[in-house]
């Protein structure tokens, strides 16, 4: 994987992916305030990612028809974030420009299953922070995604790239492509520093949902989290000689992090968290 790599040509449309609205268990903000947001941040689009859990057909052409009514100044772009068992492992799969949800009996079938039923209605199949389940995967299982989450900046870290990650991902020789996201449950929590952006190459004019999911399709498309620029391909530049240390203050925080969620009393967690984000 090629590192401090040149960023791509001019875009014209910016946006997130992985964000999750009231439609989830455990988001905070309704679509209307999601787009109000994402509109006071600059963004045209948002790739919404909800989970699974709770959702029927019916509740999916709510959402749906909710995404297309809150859309007048930002694109909310419908997607679901399905959790499937694989080798003993959770793996959460983001499915992007699929117009129904998938049954209970397709996901059971297992994690190819779920990739084939997405494709068959030509949507994307997103590989949802990987670090976290990288041993139950080969690179046969990884070139079935559509796209990767190279930088979760939830899961991961939200100053830097793990690291660990990225060079898992360069032993395998896998190309991508790759994004970023934040992983977004409560909007308050984020801002412009630390939300992981998608910037487009379209026109504004062209704008619409089949033409979001082309970019991604084709690689059209590069990230940006902070003052660090990713590419497609997993290439990113360092903003400077000081942000190559970030890596590894990354890999000490995620194992101090760790590390107090089991051993320190749950009374001191809550406090210790805030000090360490």
């Amino acid at each position: 994987m090629v590192i401090n790599a040149a960023t791509a040509d001019s875009v014209c449309n910016r946006g997130i992916y992985h964000i999750h609205s009231t439609f989830s268990y455990d988001g905070h903000n309704g679509l209307g305030e999601i787009a109000a947001w994402a509109k006071s941040l600059g963004l045209e689009f948002v790739l919404l990612t909800e989970h699974d859990l709770g959702f029927d057909q019916g509740k999916f052409e709510e959402y749906c028809i909710q995404c297309a009514n809150n859309s007048d100044d930002v694109l909310l772009v419908p997607g679901i974030e399905y959790e499937v068992i694989h080798a003993g492992a959770k793996i959460h799969v983001g499915a992007i420009g699929v117009p129904v949800l998938m049954d209970k009996k397709t996901i059971s079938q297992g994690l190819m299953a779920l990739i084939d039923a997405i494709h068959r209605h030509n949507g994307l199949a997103v590989l949802h922070h990987p670090a976290n389940i990288k041993k139950v995967l080969d690179r046969q299982m990884m070139d079935k995604f559509d796209l990767v989450e190279l930088w979760n900046t939830k899961f991961d870290c939200g100053f830097s790239p793990n690291l660990q990650l990225v060079h898992w991902l360069h032993r395998m020789k896998h190309q991508g492509p790759y994004l970023v996201s934040a992983d977004i449950h409560d909007v308050n929590r984020f801002g412009k520093g630390n939300t992981a952006y998608i910037d487009l190459q379209i026109r504004p004019a062209a704008l619409h949902v089949s033409t979001v999911i082309g970019c991604l399709r084709h690689r059209r498309y590069r990230c940006r989290v902070g003052s660090w620029r990713v590419l497609p391909n997993g290439a990113y530049e360092v903003p400077g000689l000081w942000y190559r240390l970030l890596p590894l203050v990354c890999l000490i925080k995620k194992k101090l992090y760790r590390c107090a969620k089991f051993c320190v009393p749950k009374r001191y967690r809550k406090k210790l968290f805030e000090i360490m984000r």
